[in-house]
């Protein structure tokens, strides 16, 4: 049966085969994957758009008695009911072409959740500072694209003039999606505390770490207004934790391996608290051969606690390949240094761009910054609906 976007090249009895005139291979369609997906009102709601049946329902021998291409839809007659429906008889299923063109490939499932876009790796020389203006931010979905494209490009964006407010941070995360709320409270204070319970909150130096790495879901935004910046010193410091991966991927291959495999200790166990997770220092999409939404890297050696079950001979792999990595982290030509002022917020994604600060003087003024998180699912719903609307920006 031919149609204008292709033709439908034959229909057993578990699946029908469609050639799209837009691609060489065929498309093949599950029976059962295209009754459990019906866009009829008895089976999808018409305003929550959610499925009114379970996908048990279906029965495992059904088949269409009849299918039709009506304009632009497909229609199918079924042979029965779903098993705990109350209907008797035949069901007919309306498929729009262009509902079935978007599930004709891995590749057009892979454009329509926009998980085709690739990031960007960067070194210090290669990062662009861009300041984006706090008021064309929250008044334009135009400048919110661009910072929510950059947070999964770069992972790193810079504003300017945010007001000098407590609540501003959180304004500009609540731009993106709801904060995520943890044990610090929906927003927390970063300055010199004397007694710290963390070391974020002294005037140390802050090595390269990534936040909460205890927490069964890390946050995936990290967001930090400079309220007073009056010390000698107090540089923010950034590193992409991709390229770093990519480099010991490409230089010591058995090394990175290692690292995907062995889980990591991270706990908290102060002030009221046991914080405990394990998970690698390398997540990574193999399958889309690269960084994705599925890749991160869980590096805080701040918060590592001991490790509960290696042997000596994984001790020695393990720690001379998180060396390796170590050492490609700290190259001076992957670090970008910024001495935020007031006003400036920078926002970075947590589990892939590595964050860390200089020491500074306590004595020579005042350095107080606000933070708040965002989850990475608050991320990725917000890059999908501006991707919709507007042009990816490479």
């Amino acid at each position: 049966m031919v149609f204008k976007d292709g033709e439908i090249l034959s229909i057993d009895n578990d699946s029908i085969n469609i050639k799209w005139t837009n691609q060489t291979a065929v498309s093949c369609y599950s029976h059962l994957w295209l009754r459990d997906n019906c866009r009829c009102a008895k089976c999808l709601h018409p305003t929550s758009r959610q499925k009114l049946h379970s996908s048990a329902d279906v029965p495992l021998n059904i088949k269409p008695k009849k299918v039709e291409i009506i304009e632009d839809d497909a229609v199918f007659t079924w042979n029965r009911p779903l098993r705990h429906g109350q209907e008797n008889g035949t069901h007919v299923t309306r498929y729009p072409l262009d509902f079935l063109k978007q599930y004709q490939s891995k590749t057009s499932m892979d454009k329509l959740r926009f998980n085709d876009v690739r990031p960007q790796t960067w070194n210090a020389s290669e990062y662009i500072m861009n300041w984006v203006s706090y008021d064309e931010y929250m008044k334009t979905d135009e400048c919110l694209n661009t910072v929510v494209q950059g947070l999964y490009n770069r992972g790193l964006v810079f504003l300017k003039d945010v007001p000098l407010k407590e609540d501003s941070c959180t304004k500009v995360a609540e731009r993106i999606g709801p904060v995520q709320e943890t044990f610090y409270g929906r927003d927390f204070d970063v300055k010199n505390v004397a007694k710290s319970v963390n070391i974020a909150y002294t005037s140390l130096y802050l090595g390269f770490h990534m936040d909460l790495m205890y927490m069964d879901c890390p946050p995936g935004i990290q967001l930090l207004h400079s309220l007073k910046n009056t010390v000698t010193g107090g540089a923010s410091i950034f590193v992409d934790s991709f390229r770093a991966v990519e480099l010991l991927k490409e230089k010591y291959p058995e090394d990175y391996r290692i690292l995907k495999e062995v889980p990591v200790t991270f706990h908290y166990v102060n002030n009221g608290h046991h914080m405990y997770f394990k998970r690698p220092t390398i997540v990574t999409d193999e399958i889309h051969s690269g960084p994705a939404w599925d890749s991160h890297v869980n590096y805080a050696p701040q918060f590592q606690g001991p490790m509960d079950d290696l042997s000596p001979k994984m001790a020695r792999a393990f720690y001379g390949a998180f060396q390796k990595l170590a050492d490609f982290i700290e190259d001076p030509s992957l670090r970008y240094e910024i001495t935020l002022q007031p006003g400036q917020l920078v926002m970075f994604a947590n589990r892939r761009v590595l964050h860390g600060r200089t020491s500074f003087d306590p004595t020579s003024g005042d350095r107080h910054l606000k933070g708040t998180y965002l989850s990475l699912d608050s991320l990725k719903d917000k890059f999908r609906v501006l991707n919709a609307r507007f042009n990816y920006i490479e």
